[in-house]
């Protein structure tokens, strides 16, 4: 059902709506409180869970004068529907399919308090739920564990493709109906993991380069950067290779042959023979 098409999962014979059945004090209700909209969104979640579909934030009000959020409005993640372009097919198809669900729930603040209640509930779907196997591959339900992201940095820095990452989680869980991420997920978080330590890699390349040269003038370094400011290329040489390659300057190999993965720049060492 995650998986199948539209006309196999959003197209109801003669306008059938699907009820979720779920416990009376794990359904949403109108006039229902909560101290914070993370914790009307988690409720929602958590019933959309055990009834067997996705959430996604469909839209947010914001107040003119002390703009703080009075509404949120959280939606079936099958509302809507795909623009259809005739010109142009989709390069992949996606698992879930949008058809116009109405199923939602909407938070307002509440006059006089810093609460939040439930104004609106619909209930009903268009689309059969998902079965239990694969509701928690859904997005608004998809978790990475502390443990996970912790083995996917260790992985990742002796170069393991994504797709093997995945492989050795779904034997570590015993199969993939026991992981709540996909693939895609672990590649979002090597994304925002890698660009951090990229960030954080040129700071220390940049200090220590100051340094060596703090405690030797004749060490010389340069970093460029590209048209937004980024980090392109760097170049150093110590103090003992510039002395070398003045005495025996006459060989040299200019190799580009080294590769690194993790930041897709070349490493080219330039290579002298100093007679010893």
């Amino acid at each position: 059902m995650f998986g199948g098409s539209e006309s196999d999962d959003c197209v109801t014979a003669n306008g059938m709506v699907y009820i979720p059945e779920v416990r009376n004090e794990e359904t949403p209700a109108v006039g229902m409180k909560f101290d914070s909209l993370d914790l009307a969104y988690n409720f929602y979640n958590r019933y959309a869970f055990l009834a067997g579909f996705g959430i996604r934030l469909h839209s947010s009000f914001r107040g003119t004068y002390k703009k703080e959020i009075l509404r949120k409005e959280f939606v079936c993640c099958k509302q809507g529907a795909y623009r259809k372009d005739e010109t142009r097919e989709r390069k992949r198809q996606r698992g879930i399919s949008r058809c116009n669900c109405k199923a939602k729930i909407v938070v307002v603040k509440t006059n006089g308090s810093k609460k939040y209640a439930i104004s609106l509930f619909a209930e009903g779907h268009n689309h059969k739920m998902t079965d239990s196997e694969r509701v928690h591959l859904l997005r608004s339900h998809r978790r990475i564990s502390d443990s996970t992201k912790v083995l996917t940095k260790q992985l990742g820095s002796v170069n393991i493709p994504i797709h093997q990452k995945v492989s050795i989680f779904e034997v570590q869980s015993g199969g993939m109906d026991k992981i709540d991420f996909i693939k895609k997920d672990i590649y979002n978080l090597e994304c925002s993991v890698n660009g951090k330590l990229r960030n954080h890699d040129v700071e220390l390349v940049t200090e220590y380069f100051m340094a060596e040269q703090k405690k030797n003038e004749a060490f010389y370094f340069k970093i460029e950067g590209d048209g937004e400011d980024r980090f392109s290329r760097c170049f150093w040489a110590d103090a003992t290779s510039r002395r070398a390659y003045r005495l025996y300057g006459d060989v040299v190999v200019f190799d580009t042959t080294f590769n690194t993965n993790r930041y897709d720049l070349k490493f080219a060492p330039i290579l002298g023979v100093n007679n010893h």
